[in-house]
């Protein structure tokens, strides 16, 4: 067993070693143009300060502490036997999941994360629930998007009403898609037992006190250094005449509030809106290096979580386009004269059909590939297993 885990190894080296030089050059790149601005990351980095203290603290913390209670407890459990049948349905996971996906959507990330990994921390989830549950729990609040996004930047409540829609559908499908791509098999979320922890003391809201407060840390670090650096990438992008949608998209990689309050300042709207629903979709690298830190140390791959998140952005994007088409022309555009589709009444109904399928044949093709790709590594370490059994290497 011991050659077969050195053979399986090895075929991983290659992919490790190119991880770590990637993660060099970003960090060297990071320092250098922190460096080169220091005026410019230590005011943004005040910005961060106050957004953590008015913001993401007072709407944060105190869910992550009853989302530990209500594991720890054993609310969730009994809360998730409602939705035992549509969470085996829909995704292929046990009915304890469903407390991580609604909190991680009624709160916020991570909350949604942060419930999964209680759960499996209490043995309530298992390893691949926990991997799959990463990639579609977590998505942002209810209240950042339809308050946030849709009142404060746009102006507009149904704009951010039909934005937290887009959200909710995508992550169906995501979580749908994922269960026929992420090692799904049959009978797997009915057959794990649902465990309801009965040991509940003032030790464990101690303990969940205690453990939010470490998370919240955790979280508001990265949002301080991620706003000195996208203030920073802001003040070198500045020198050069881009369009605002690429500078958007540069910021809505890294981190989603310098993302959408960029895409909100594109001068068309329903291109405006568009980026904004990318942005949420995905949740810039800022959310998901944040999603890494709190399920850090359980040794899980978060190869899927940046894959599904990526693709979330795009489906989101396309359900908001139609629904900007079809639902929302007139709070986009303030006259009819404004529309730019308005000559063009059967491009304005099959533009977004067509663009929509072929974004989900996109969309498949690209899964299809990285299964492919999956598929072709274990191939390779099993004909290096077998080549060794061939040798006499476990004899």
């Amino acid at each position: 067993m011991a050659v077969k885990t050195e053979i399986i190894k090895e075929a991983d080296m290659p992919k490790k070693r190119k991880g770590r030089l990637s993660i060099g050059i970003l960090t060297l790149a990071a320092f250098f143009l922190i460096l080169c601005s220091s005026d410019v990351a230590i005011e943004y980095m005040k910005k961060g300060l106050l957004l953590c203290a008015r913001t993401v603290i007072p709407s944060l913390f105190p869910f992550m502490v009853i989302s530990e209670l209500v594991v720890s407890s054993g609310i969730g459990a009994r809360i998730s036997r409602l939705f035992a049948r549509p969470m085996r349905w829909l995704f292929g996971v046990g009915e304890a999941g469903a407390a991580a996906y609604l909190l991680g959507l009624v709160c916020g990330f991570p909350i949604g994360a942060r419930t999964a990994v209680s759960m499996y921390d209490c043995k309530i989830v298992t390893k691949q629930e926990l991997e799959r549950l990463l990639t579609f729990c977590n998505n942002p609040g209810s209240a950042f998007v339809i308050s946030a996004v849709g009142i404060s930047l746009f102006g507009n409540k149904k704009i951010g009403i039909a934005l937290y829609v887009c959200v909710i559908l995508s992550s169906l499908a995501i979580g749908f898609v994922g269960k026929y791509f992420l090692g799904y098999k049959k009978g797997a979320g009915a057959s794990s037992a649902l465990i309801i922890p009965t040991d509940f003391s003032v030790k464990t809201i101690t303990d969940a006190v205690h453990s939010s407060a470490i998370s919240m840390l955790t979280v508001c670090a990265y949002v301080v250094f991620f706003s000195a650096f996208v203030g920073c990438i802001g003040a070198l992008l500045s020198r050069f005449s881009l369009p605002r949608e690429v500078i958007a998209c540069v910021f809505g990689f890294f981190e989603l509030s310098s993302g959408v309050g960029a895409a909100a300042q594109v001068g068309d709207r329903l291109r405006a809106v568009i980026l904004c629903a990318l942005f949420v979709g995905w949740s810039g690298l800022s959310v998901g290096f944040q999603i890494m830190s709190v399920a850090s140390g359980r040794n899980i791959s978060f190869k899927s979580f940046f894959i599904a998140k990526a693709a979330q952005g795009i489906l989101c994007a396309l359900f908001m386009g139609i629904a900007v088409k079809f639902v929302l022309r007139d709070s986009i555009y303030d006259t009819a004269s404004d529309y730019p589709y308005k000559d063009a009444a059967a491009t304005s109904v099959y533009l977004p059909l067509a663009s929509f399928v072929a974004s989900i044949l996109l969309l498949l093709a690209l899964i299809l590939t990285i299964s492919a790709d999956k598929r072709k590594t274990l191939s390779k370490g099993h004909k290096k297993l077998k080549k060794g059994i061939d040798k006499g290497d476990f004899v």
